[in-house]
């Protein structure tokens, strides 16, 4: 879903800039650019999560809940996951050529 919503972003400031004037048309040729290696990457995780569930061999799931066990305890491992899973990893790619990065609105900006 974050990916999702990160394209509408995306997509947003792109067609803003072009209706407001300030792009040509053909600036929207490049949001198939700008967002498929995010959805490569998207696609590629699901399959790997896939694989990961559906293991049949007794042996395989061992493996993959004790690998899974010593990411849960390892903390920069187990952020990386969470990274990966939440789509946060990719927030580069929410960039669109001539905007600046957006001020990070996580949570804690709720709070402030």
């Amino acid at each position: 879903m974050n990916t999702g919503l990160v394209d509408a972003v995306v997509l947003g400031r792109m067609l803003g800039d072009v209706l407001a004037g300030r792009r040509d048309d053909a600036f929207l040729d490049a949001y198939e650019d700008l967002r498929r290696p995010a959805a490569v990457q998207v696609l590629g995780l699901a399959g790997r999560l896939t694989r990961l569930a559906t293991m049949k061999r007794p042996e395989e799931r061992l493996v993959r809940n004790v690998v899974l066990s010593l990411v849960n305890r390892l903390p920069f491992a187990r952020r990386r996951l969470e990274m990966a899973l939440s789509g946060l990893s990719r927030r580069d790619a929410a960039l669109v050529p001539g905007h600046p990065p957006q001020r990070d609105l996580g949570p804690r900006a709720l709070i402030a």
